[in-house]
């Protein structure tokens, strides 16, 4: 007999997480991927112990240790004068499991390399989702392809990993489009300064913060600057005018515009928010951002979509032993039911994250007591139950 064979829309982190995780269990996977050449882009990410476990259980400790630096803690700093609000140190009793920072592509190639590796995943690149079909056995999935040559596929489940403008969404019923926030992010890396703890420093500003952390080995800097923005444009990336950058931080302390000002180039992405999609529909099921995107302001994105694909593909191996392929839709369900309220809970923090970040006068200086007051251990428990997470299995 053939082992059981699932489709996955989308070679993302979030994507190649679950081709890894099913392929672990025996159970195999194609990857579709409309780019043509693999690559994935952005600057840093944060992967915090949450997901963190998930990725070590797939043997990947080791690479990561690799290229990324491990956080001591967390510096939240005023936007204007850069006074300290509040320091969180980091140490191994308080997360056994790295809170690890790098750069997206360096993780990517990571995850894109142990799937190459796996003999029963198998990638397509320059193809994509157009329309599945459903049968008692499984599903049937429509391909388009650059070339004109699509194609079609056979799999007892389609998996959208396609990230916030999903077609699989769309193919589950689903076609509410994300919403825009009001807000962008400007992202840059520079090199590395001498003296730079390793560690994630936030400045809160009215209207606007800034977040930065060493990525690559400690050898560059990720930057990130949040703003408000009167239109939106779809699409992962631009390239930024650094004349805006610059006048937007105009106001900012003089450490904060030291480290922008080296920077020579900027990227910038307009920031949507929806409300969860059904994460289940039958033989489909949907992950990450196709999901539920996630605002930046609780460096969750990855993370989640990681924590899912663990979720599914232990879910799936478990319902399939049991049940075979007809138990494929009851996996999904189970997977759907089991991620809900944390998922909605996750994206309600990240909201609130942003809503503090950006008070002005006189909001921020209650926020600013209030967080002096919780101090470093207060802050780390509240959060006890995002970061202490595990999977069931």
């Amino acid at each position: 007999m053939s082992a059981p064979h699932f489709v996955i829309a989308g070679a993302g982190i979030g994507g190649l997480t679950m081709a890894l995780s099913l392929a672990r269990r025996g159970i195999a996977a194609t990857v579709v991927e409309k780019r043509t050449g693999f690559g994935e882009t952005g600057a840093g990410l944060q992967v915090t112990s949450n997901s963190g476990r998930v990725l070590d259980a797939l043997d990947l400790a080791l690479p990561l240790k690799r290229i990324s630096v491990t956080s001591h803690g967390l510096m939240i700093r005023r936007w204007a004068d850069g006074s300290q609000v509040l320091e969180m140190p980091s140490s191994p009793e308080h997360m056994p499991t790295p809170f690890r920072m790098m750069k997206r592509n360096d993780l990517h190639t990571v995850l894109l390399d142990a799937a190459r590796a796996m003999p029963n995943i198998r990638l397509m690149v320059g193809r994509s989702v157009d329309e599945v079909s459903r049968n008692a056995d499984g599903v049937t999935i429509g391909l388009t392809a650059r070339d004109g040559v699509g194609g079609t596929l056979s799999a007892l489940g389609l998996i959208g990993a396609d990230g916030l403008w999903s077609r699989v969404r769309d193919l589950t019923g689903d076609a509410s489009p994300p919403v825009f926030t009001g807000y962008e992010a400007w992202r840059a890396v520079v090199s590395a300064r001498a003296g730079d703890k390793p560690r994630v420093t936030l400045h809160m500003g009215s209207g606007r913060h800034a977040v930065h952390y060493p990525v690559a080995g400690g050898r560059e800097i990720n930057i990130v600057v949040v703003r408000q923005a009167k239109e939106a444009r779809e699409g992962w990336s631009r390239d930024g005018d650094r004349g805006v950058v610059t006048e937007h931080l105009a106001g900012a302390s003089p450490a904060l515009r030291e480290l922008t000002d080296a920077a020579e180039g900027w990227q910038v992405w307009s920031l949507f928010d929806r409300k969860p999609a059904a994460m289940a529909n039958g033989r489909i099921a949907l992950l990450g951002d196709a999901a539920h995107p996630i605002l930046p302001f609780l460096a969750q994105g990855a993370s989640l979509a990681i924590e899912d694909a663990a979720v599914l593909a232990r879910l799936l191996a478990e319902t399939l032993s049991r049940e075979g392929a007809a138990g494929v839709p009851m996996a999904f369900a189970a997977y759907a039911a089991a991620s809900a309220q944390r998922v909605a809970r996750v994206q309600e923090e990240s909201r609130g994250n942003g809503r503090n970040y950006h008070m002005g006068w006189p909001l921020s200086i209650a926020r600013d007591f209030a967080l002096k007051r919780l101090g470093p251990d207060g802050l780390r428990s509240r959060y006890g139950w995002l970061y202490d997470w595990q999977d069931a299995a």
